[in-house]
């Protein structure tokens, strides 16, 4: 057989999508509500991983009470209290994550749950940061996607969603233009899914975040020690020092000790409005 002429054959057969299964989510959505359209940008839809994987269901039946019956399989919307369950049902399964050549680590629902975020979301705060509101839903990238929110390039924005006032000091510090794929943005201080407050612990030590960075006898590695030390200060004058403390921990973002010193100051008394006249 002339295995040009087969090639040739089989042409028009694979452009046509004779083997590409049916799927009746997307001939709804990308109508309805435009899901279909963003999803295939998603890094879920490039490794073939498609709505049903995550929704269940029916995607052959064309009738949308049968499609997303519970009969089918179908699961109702996730609650964001569930989130971090629901994706870690694979992101932390090391057999189903090998298929697709994982980079990051398959631990990161573990991670997220000593975090910061994790604790608060488990405690009840319904506001606490959980996976779609930093990877979005439908349209998620991979990490090393520069077009990601949980990028190098666009993590300090991602932040700034709920930490406006942190993010803006750290743009206007020294260490926004070492923003790199090493050291990206809040990530690189405060972790990405082990997420932790800030503390004088992240300052000082051999093992410090600083210590990362600065030898403990360099310009940076003093400077750190100096913030810390006005930091414990503030802690060790008790309760009443719990404004100027929060105050100060916001501007540590700057990494500059006098701005620090003077954002703990007490704010300036409003002017007294003028008599008015008889």
């Amino acid at each position: 057989m002339n295995f040009r002429i087969l090639t040739f054959a089989l042409i028009p057969l694979l452009a046509g999508g004779a083997d590409v299964p049916k799927d009746s989510c997307f001939d709804c959505h990308s109508v309805m509500e435009g899901t279909s359209a963003v999803f295939k940008d998603d890094v879920h839809y490039h490794n073939t991983i498609s709505c049903v994987d995550c929704h269940g269901g029916d995607p052959k039946d064309d009738t949308a009470n049968v499609s997303m019956s519970p009969d089918r399989g179908f699961k109702i919307r996730v609650t964001r209290q569930g989130t971090p369950d629901f994706c870690g049902s694979c992101h932390s399964d090391a057999a189903y994550m090998g298929k697709f050549i994982p980079q990051p680590r398959v631990d990161q629902l573990a991670l997220y749950r000593t975090s910061v975020h994790g604790k608060q979301l488990a405690a009840g705060r319904k506001g606490a940061a959980e996976c779609v509101d930093c990877h979005s839903v439908h349209n998620i990238r991979a990490g090393s996607d520069p077009l990601s929110p949980a990028s190098p390039q666009h993590v300090t924005d991602t932040c700034a969603k709920c930490h406006a006032a942190a993010a803006e000091l750290f743009r206007k510090s020294p260490h926004a233009r070492f923003t790199s794929q090493r050291r990206p943005g809040c990530a690189a201080c405060h972790a990405s899914h082990a997420t932790e407050p800030a503390g004088t612990a992240m300052l000082t030590g051999g093992t410090s975040i600083c210590a990362r960075c600065h030898n403990a006898t360099s310009a940076g590695g003093k400077a750190a020690a100096q913030i810390a030390q006005f930091l414990a200060s503030l802690e060790a004058a008790g309760p009443g020092s719990s404004e100027a403390l929060a105050r100060a921990r916001l501007a540590v973002h700057s990494f500059n000790l006098a701005a620090i010193k003077q954002a703990a100051e007490p704010p300036a008394p409003a002017p007294k409005a003028a008599p008015k006249s008889p």
